[in-house]
């Protein structure tokens, strides 16, 4: 009924007849369920003017009804005393589904569910209600049902909002201002979102306008709420930042990651029209996930089809446009499943830490985030289904769309894909692609382009080569040019045809990269060398041994050959095949000692530029090679580059400590764990390990963490070096800490402090006299606390360590009548504050954050704690420190129920609840619960406290914590 009232039975429209019957049905599903009278019916479809004979007439609707509904199980029209009634499972309607759907929405746990199930409700709208039917008691029905679907748009909006999604708002909201111009809810909703995605100015008009318009129509002003709105947009408050839980990318969230069409794109009308009927839906409805598999040998244009195809049909999916190329036939380099799913969830707006771990559990987030979401994925070049299956969606809102060279019979038979395979091109779209690339001189030497069709084994990828090389011997026969390739027939038995005499691609390669002059042919060679997907210049130029200006000038040769791609930034990378076919070549022509001083002078380049003494200009250079620094550590360790990975991951290590990702500093360390280690360099080992298990701590895996510092532990023990064991030992507690045991940790701490001690190292000792204090606070000991601290400040004062004074006082300001504190806290961190950022260490910048945040709450300036909050978990989520993370969003919790925002607190609380749960934090699992538990009371429903405060007691009662609000001091 939401557009045309229409039925449909198995699949097939049932004829209702002409209108005014139509409006006999209309009017019984909106009652379904319900009798309605003969009188009210009469006066429900005919309005006023009923006929005299209207009761015979219905009677007649009535009968021809029940004929065309016949065939639908559980749908009937019976009489009854009260009148006509229609039994039916509402979940059948649209009318009915849509409005279960909205208040699942509105109640639903989560705004990621509230979303979904908004969505779908809005999803079933197809028009205006009752689309071509006048009546007056329709026409009225029709306007409340349009206030209802405003209404649901209006939730959705606020959901999505929370969920970050303001920039696939926009256009949408747009458009209902336009329609609603005196609608102050959905004003403020543009405005915010405007906001979000840094348009201000625009957000300001937007509030000018409807001020304007208010003024002119009602003669009246905007209400306090969006006047409010106003004063914080122009003021950039911090509390509009993204909410706390946000996808990372809130503003670019409907991903368009489809490469560029291909130029030239010729023939395949019969696959094009066989991936069409892909999209026909069997019966009108929801089919199953729909899988379409582009079979073929290489270079037969699987790739080319697949995007030309997703261009085609793009407009029908709005929710964006995934893509990969898993590079399943690299020999060294297919992209892991894992890393497969990290792309595809940081496209779709979920921040890194937010990121699982494990395969199976970002597969299944994977496949939640598209849930009621109609996108396109296209998996290009799987080797497997194993490569394939977890990035398949569990919806049948989406279609998947992948490349391989295999059959994939395991796709076919398990996920019902639809297999289409690619033959050669046809000889007149052979010839058809040659004349779109190099013009009339196929038509004027019909034979030669023949030739040179069959030369090319009728291959798009050959072909587009082949005419690369007659386009710039303009001069030259096409004849003499398909006779100098005869010359040079090889087999490329790399492409692992199998034999199949249809893959005879090599011989066009050998033929682009003979044409070559001799130092454009050497860089192509030894650029196959590289690991990365792509090079800079510079690292070009250091793996060949040339100046960069000459490096740069034969990278130029080479892309003029469509032989290497110029990227942007003075990048450059190579077509997966060709990079084999390069690779080969150099094993083939260079000598094994000149090849590893390629890679010798390669890495020598990278730990020079990690090494920058500029700290600027090396985090400028880590950005830039972000992507290829972990596949440099770990080609280096897994081809004997064992002391070029250890120096490179040393190197590393403090700016990706000090900025994240976390995750990509966990792979490099361990490639220099595994260098180390072959090399026997124990120390080298040791600091490896070290530095890995503080990753692992970070990211919230405390159990691999405790296991990496233990073989720390014990190499530094063997080698004496106790200033390191002691480092150790303190963060062994740490994860002692993390995990809820206090004794261990104590354990720890105080062994670190004994050997702290032996060494004469006061920092060393002010540590671990503050961890030990901090868990004396914690256990309900806060005079002990205290005079832990007070010893620490003694020893920080002496040492002049001012970032460490303020973290100090910090801790002293949240303890029970050290009110006096605050103020001289509160200077020393926004000292630290401005000192860190100076130097952009992003993971010190958190922190002081988080502690001048817990000050300031202390001192009742909860707004100014809030912002601080939320920036710090901005930057949480940025370097993937998820443990911090959970304390962060338990703070915030804290803070804005004291300031009276209790269901602001309960998503925070929620968030932290969820990310401590996962991570293994009792602590903060408890401390979650504890703020559920209140922020249910402040909203008067104890009966939801009740089982948050139960658990957070088991909790905290389990791990000898008295009470959670006063152990964590962070709120009076």
């Amino acid at each position: 009924m939401l557009g045309v009232v229409e039925a449909r039975i198995g699949g097939v429209s049932a004829d209702l007849g002409h209108a005014r019957q139509r409006c006999v049905l209309g009017v019984l599903l909106v009652e379904a369920g319900r009798p309605v009278t003969l009188d009210q019916l009469i006066d429900r479809v005919w309005g006023g003017q009923a006929p005299q004979r209207a009761a015979g007439a219905l009677y007649s609707y009535l009968s021809r009804l029940r004929g065309a509904i016949a065939g639908a199980p559980g749908m009937e029209i019976r009489r009854e005393p009260g009148g006509y009634l229609l039994t039916v499972d509402p979940q059948t309607v649209d009318l009915h589904r849509f409005r279960r759907l909205t208040a699942l929405g509105r109640a639903a746990e989560s705004d990621r569910a509230a979303a979904d199930l908004i969505g779908q409700a809005l999803d079933l709208w197809r028009g205006e209600p009752f689309a071509g039917l006048d009546t007056p008691w329709l026409n009225a029905t029709r306007r409340a049902l349009l206030d209802e679907r405003f209404a649901a748009e209006l939730d959705g909006y606020d959901v999505l909002l929370r969920l970050g999604r303001h920039g696939e708002l926009l256009p949408g909201l747009s458009a209902a201002v336009a329609d609603h111009p005196l609608d102050e809810r959905l004003a403020g909703q543009a405005m915010l979102a405007l906001y979000r995605c840094g348009r201000q100015a625009d957000a300001d008009e937007q509030y000018r306008r409807i001020r304007r318009s208010l003024a002119d129509e009602l003669g009246s002003d905007p209400g306090a709420g969006l006047r409010r709105l106003h004063e914080q947009i122009l003021a950039a408050d911090a509390a509009l930042e993204l909410p706390v839980g946000a996808p990372a990318a809130a503003a670019v969230t409907v991903p368009a990651q489809l490469p560029a069409d291909v130029r030239a794109f010729t023939g395949r009308t019969q696959e094009l029209s066989a991936l069409d009927r892909l999209l026909v839906s069997p019966g009108g409805g929801e089919p199953p996930l729909t899988v379409a598999l582009l079979s073929g040998t290489a270079g037969v244009g699987k790739s080319a089809l697949a995007v030309r195809w997703a261009h085609r049909v793009r407009d029908g999916f709005p929710d964006g446009q995934l893509y990969v190329n898993l590079r399943g036939y690299d020999a060294e380099q297919p992209v892991a499943v894992a890393d497969a799913l990290a792309g595809f969830l940081t496209a779709l707006g979920v921040r890194g830490p937010e990121i699982p771990p494990g395969v199976d559990e970002r597969a299944g987030r994977f496949r939640s985030e598209l849930t009621g979401r109609r996108m396109l994925v296209l998996l290009d070049d799987a080797a497997s289904v194993e490569q394939v299956r977890p990035l398949l969606p569990g919806t049948g809102s989406c279609l998947v769309l992948i490349t391989s060279r295999d059959s994939l019979p395991g796709l076919v038979a398990v996920h019902g894909a639809e297999r289409v395979m690619l033959d050669l091109l046809p000889l007149p779209d052979a010839l058809g692609l040659l004349h779109t690339l190099i013009g009339t001189r196929v038509t004027a030497e019909p034979a030669a382009a023949r030739a040179l069709a069959t030369a090319c084994a009728r291959l798009p990828l050959a072909l587009r080569i082949a005419a690369g090389l007659a386009t710039d011997r303009a001069d030259v026969p096409l004849a003499e040019l398909v006779a100098e390739l005869d010359d040079h027939q090889v087999r490329l038995d790399l492409l692992d045809a199998g034999g199949d005499q249809r893959a005879e691609v090599r011989a066009v390669f050998s033929w682009s990269y003979r044409s070559l002059p001799d130092a454009a042919a050497r860089v192509f060679r030894l650029l196959g060398l590289h690991p990365g997907e792509s090079a800079h210049v510079d690292a070009v130029a250091a793996l060949t041994g040339v100046e960069p200006g000459e490096a740069r000038r034969l990278l130029g040769v080479l892309a003029r050959a469509s032989l290497v791609q110029a990227g942007r930034g003075g990048r450059y990378a190579m077509h997966g095949l060709l990079r084999a076919y390069a690779a080969g070549l150099a094993a083939d022509h260079d000598a094994e000692p000149d090849r590893r001083a390629a890679l010798h002078r390669l890495f020598d380049h990278y730990l020079a530029a990690a090494s920058d003494g500029d700290a600027g200009a090396a985090r400028d250079w880590l950005e830039a090679e972000r992507a290829n620094l972990a596949v440099i550590c770990v080609h280096g360790a897994a081809h004997g580059f064992h002391r070029h990975t250890i120096a490179l991951a040393e190197a590393l290590f403090p700016h990706l400590d000090a900025g994240g990702p976390v995750a990509e500093a966990a792979t490099v360390m361990a490639s220099a764990v595994s260098a180390a280690r072959a090399v026997g360099d124990r120390a080298a080992q040791a600091r490896a390990l070290s530095h890995l298990g503080r990753l692992h701590r970070r990211q919230g895996r405390p159990h691999e963490a405790a296991m990496t510092y233990q073989r720390a532990l014990v190499l530094y023990a063997d080698l004496g070096e106790h200033a390191a064991e002691a480092l150790v030992m303190r963060d062994l507690g740490s994860v002692s800490w993390l995990l809820g045991d206090y004794r261990r940790a104590a354990e720890h701490y105080q062994r670190a402090r004994t050997l702290y001690e032996h060494l004469g190292d006061d920092a060393g000792q002010a540590d671990a006299l503050v961890r030990l204090g901090l868990i004396d606070a914690r256990l309900g000991d806060p005079a002990s606390a205290a005079g832990r601290y007070d010893a620490a400040l003694t020893r920080y004062a002496t040492l002049g360590d001012r970032f460490s004074e303020a973290y100090v006082l910090s801790l002293l300001a949240r303890l029970p009548d050290q009110e006096g504190n605050l103020g001289k806290a509160a200077a020393h961190l926004e000292e630290s504050l401005d000192a860190v950022r100076r130097t952009g260490n992003r993971t010190a910048e958190a922190y002081v954050l988080t502690d001048l945040a817990a000050v300031h709450a202390r001192q009742d300036r909860l707004t100014e704690a809030a912002g601080h909050l939320r920036r710090a978990l901005v930057l949480h989520r940025r370097i993937g420190d998820r443990a911090s993370e959970a304390e962060a969003l338990n703070d915030l919790g804290q803070v804005l129920l004291a300031a009276g925002d209790a269901d602001d607190a309960r998503r925070q609380h929620g968030a932290a609840l969820d990310l401590a749960e996962e991570i293994g934090d009792r602590y903060e699992t408890a401390r979650a619960h504890d703020g559920l538990a209140a922020a249910w009371r402040d909203t008067g429903d104890p009966d939801r406290a009740r089982p948050h405060l139960d658990l957070a007691r088991r909790v905290f009662a389990d791990l000898w914590v008295p009470a959670a609000p006063s152990a964590g001091g962070l709120v009076r």
